[in-house]
């Protein structure tokens, strides 16, 4: 699952590159979530956060950060569930993350239990311990 969603992420970033002008319609507003716990590893670390999220109700999820050489930029998997009444929504992304003045920023490719896909924008600087999420709709 982890390799069908690198090829959609790479798709993605290729068709950016042949049409000047991509659009995405949003799949909901911008979310602010609230960081609960952060992990730090030589390897990987993990993120916790949670946060009401719209469509997808009380949202829990886990970002977990692998390194490339430099350690500034590196490969981004996780999962994460949204209960909204008696409605579970289940996910699992995967992606890229870099980090720029401070700021971390993941791109990725969600799967959900519904049959839809996302591309989540998720922008984190430690210092606030806020992650922004801007999610489109890919299907």
């Amino acid at each position: 699952m982890k390799h069908l969603l690198l090829i959609i992420i790479s798709t993605l970033f290729s068709i950016n590159v042949i049409a000047e002008d991509l659009t995405l319609e949003k799949r909901q507003p911008d979310t602010v979530m609230n960081m609960t716990s952060l992990t730090l590893g030589d390897d990987e670390s993990v993120i916790n956060a949670e946060g009401d999220m719209g469509v997808y109700g009380r949202v829990y999820v886990t970002f977990r950060l692998t390194y490339d050489e430099g350690r500034a930029s590196g490969t981004v998997y996780g999962s994460g569930r949204g209960a909204a009444g008696n409605d579970i929504a289940v996910g699992n992304f995967s992606g890229r993350w870099q980090i720029i003045d401070g700021t971390v920023t993941m791109r990725h490719v969600v799967a959900l239990n519904d049959g839809t896909f996302n591309l989540d924008i998720v922008t984190f600087r430690p210092v606030d311990r806020e992650l922004i999420i801007r999610a489109y709709v890919l299907k």
